[in-house]
């Protein structure tokens, strides 16, 4: 049975429940959700809301951007810049009356534009909703090989009453990758973030995306939302429990708050684009759950989570849930072994401690096999399968204002998130669900953002990593641990296992980006990257410098980044 049919008894429940009002998700986009980060830290005392769930709520946002203590930094223009950008862009968290704050003085022909931030808005008491169109144009060159991006669409969110919210996203794509980015689609069937592809012109690739859901609001402490859409476990540039990075999904999600207490139950639709056959896409599910707990609101806060990955395929490839993992508070490791399955589950915790009002730590730990004797006896053994995320994130440096720095390591054993069946590895549509390296990685990144003036922003990153690769991914060929596509069978041994082992590959990053915003959320890009992948045979060494320039409008910039 598909998640439609869960979506009925949600939605049945929830509408028998008092509803409150409620909005859409603020879209995952790391240059805005910067912002929000930044605020929540220096003005961390009063904050009430996960920062590690994400998507965030829209209304999560009002505390933060109209409380009396945000004027502490009311003083700099570029703060003032970016509560200001905030307020327009998110004008429909605000009651009728208030929203007529954020209207245009100049609208664009009497209705568009009447909120800076919003191409087209409808503001009634029983309906909102704002219309934005989607541009993503740009153009370079990597080495010899000419790059572009060439994006149009539109997004759309609104609430109908104080019962529904709801989020769409289309977009239309050509771009053109360089070798290296290439050499991942081959091998992958698919470009990271998307799904099924065509090719366009010489070296380009065309392509969908789309992403959509409604809300509804069950009573005060539970929120329910239904769709396709990314989600993000964390407080660092990369999650090793789930990121954006695979394409959207299909998920039932309910998020709880109570208390100190955030809780997140996820029940996802995958693809097992692997196995898939000529009878269509086959599918696999997982179940998460993510507790948070706020020690000190707003400073110190830990979360706990598990997720399962199964598959239920029979020789017709007909996927079929199991509906004991719809158990919202139960162990799932329990109800695995009560049900003498051979699925996937995964376990671990993450933790964030703002220190100081311009510092904050934050970390992960993974768990997906624990053998104590093998862990105490270091032993190196293949079963060791485990993760660590450790950051820093250090604001106004120096005492310059609008000058931050994030420093983080990411360390992942090999076999992490695989299975012995690859349809119950922890990829959709053969993309990993958390971080884009898989399995088998060391990774050390920095990132500078400096927000020269309040419409002029730059950004550099740096990236070192190493990893260990596998040649290919047929089943005959030994496997270190590094794909998580690939089953933990053909091992090459059982000890001894270090990360890195394989076809080792030292991959370097640098990617500077300078930012000039016209308008609000409407961009020029300068953008310098530097990668250098020093790879071992019969892997193909790259080393591409590439220059790019474009203009994007609600929309991220392209990740470039693995």
């Amino acid at each position: 049975m598909r998640l439609i049919k869960l979506l009925s008894l949600a939605i049945g429940w929830c509408l028998a429940n008092q509803a409150h009002a409620q909005h859409s998700n603020l879209t995952l986009n790391e240059d805005f959700y910067h912002i929000v980060d930044r605020y929540s830290i220096l003005n961390s005392g009063m904050m009430d809301y996960c920062t590690s769930i994400k998507p965030i709520r829209r209304e999560n946002l009002r505390p933060l951007f109209i409380a009396p203590d945000i004027e502490r930094t009311d003083h700099d223009s570029r703060d003032q810049f970016n509560q200001t950008v905030v307020h327009s862009d998110n004008w429909d968290i605000f009651s009728h009356s208030e929203a007529y704050r954020f209207r245009s003085k100049k609208p664009l022909l009497k209705y568009f534009y009447r909120s800076k931030g919003s191409f087209f808005t409808v503001n009634e008491k029983e309906f909102k909703l704002t219309v934005n169109p989607v541009l993503g144009l740009g153009i370079g060159q990597s080495n010899s090989e000419r790059i572009y991006r060439n994006t149009r669409g539109a997004e759309l969110r609104g609430t109908i009453g104080n019962n529904v919210g709801f989020y769409s996203f289309l977009s239309e794509n050509q771009f053109a990758f360089p070798d290296y980015y290439n050499e991942q689609i081959v091998n992958t069937r698919v470009i990271p973030g998307t799904g099924l592809i065509k090719q366009f012109g010489n070296n380009g690739y065309d392509f969908f995306n789309v992403r959509g859901y409604i809300t509804l609001q069950a009573n005060k402490y539970i929120h329910v939302q239904f769709g396709h859409d990314h989600n993000f476990i964390g407080n660092g540039y990369r999650s090793l429990i789930i990121s954006d990075f695979a394409k959207e999904n299909l998920a039932l999600k309910f998020r709880t708050k109570v208390w100190r207490i955030n809780y997140l139950n996820l029940f996802s639709e995958l693809t097992d684009f692997q196995n898939t056959g000529i009878t269509g896409l086959r599918k696999k599910y997982s179940a998460l759950h993510y507790l948070n707990i706020a020690i000190i609101p707003g400073k110190l806060d830990v979360g706990l989570f598990e997720n399962i990955v199964f598959a239920r395929n029979d020789s017709n490839q007909q996927a079929g849930y199991e509906f004991n993992y719809l158990n919202p508070i139960i162990f799932y490791r329990a109800v695995e072994h009560g049900l003498n399955s051979s699925d996937n589950s995964l376990l671990g915790a993450d933790w964030k401690w703002n220190i100081a009002p311009s510092l904050s730590l934050y970390g992960q730990f993974i768990l997906d096999e624990f053998h104590k004797n093998e862990l105490f006896n270091r032993t190196g053994s293949w079963v060791n399968k485990w993760g660590f995320q450790s950051g820093i994130k250090y604001l106004n440096v120096a005492g310059i204002n609008n000058l931050d720095l994030q420093l983080e390591t990411n360390i992942v054993r090999p076999y992490v998130y695989t299975h012995f069946k690859t349809d119950q590895t922890w990829t959709h549509f053969n993309q990993p669900m958390a971080h884009p390296m898989g399995a088998n990685f060391k990774e050390y990144l920095a990132i500078i953002r400096y927000q020269i003036s309040p419409r002029l922003n730059i950004i550099a990153k740096y990236f070192n990593i190493t990893h260990g690769a596998d040649s290919t991914l047929s089943d005959n060929t030994t496997h270190f641990g590094g794909n998580v596509l690939t089953n933990y069978y053909n091992r090459p041994k059982d000890t001894g296992i270090s990360i890195g082992d394989g076809l080792t590959q030292k991959i370097q990053i640098a990617d500077i980006k300078l930012s000039y915003q016209i308008y609000q959320r409407t961009f020029i890009d300068l953008r310098y990257i530097w990668r250098d992948a020093n790879r071992a045979s019969p892997l193909t060494p790259f080393t591409n410098s590439m220059f790019l320039v474009g203009a994007r409008m609600n929309i991220a910039s392209n990740r470039l980044d693995f």
